[in-house]
């Protein structure tokens, strides 16, 4: 049975679209095809999710399109680049080499 629905759907912390129901299973397996070819090997769980909501007010949203979606792919790149050059400037921090049984 196809899912005719329109929800509003957001990817890590990108902006909000809306997207049928139909579309929306193709854009999910798409996603996580593509973060986990992209960042194999990373903890990615909240980038490669999906997060559903339903509007009485959809069209208020921009439409998830193809040309939409690689912009969110694009974003979500750019959102786990800048995570692992923060957690990478966190492990330079002072005493982050310490060892613990010394403490």
């Amino acid at each position: 049975m196809e899912d005719n629905k329109t929800y509003i759907v957001s990817m890590g912390d990108t902006r909000k679209y809306r997207v049928s129901g139909a579309d929306l299973k193709k854009y999910e397996e798409e996603l996580k095809s593509y973060i986990s070819h992209e960042f194999a090997g990373e903890p990615i769980n909240f980038y490669d999710s999906v997060t559903l909501a339903e509007s009485d007010h959809a069209e208020e949203y921009p439409e998830l399109t193809h040309v939409e979606f690689e912009k969110v792919k694009s974003d979500l790149k750019r959102q786990l680049e800048v995570r692992a050059s923060t957690d990478a400037l966190d492990l330079d921090a002072p005493y982050s080499d310490v060892d613990k049984s010394a403490i």
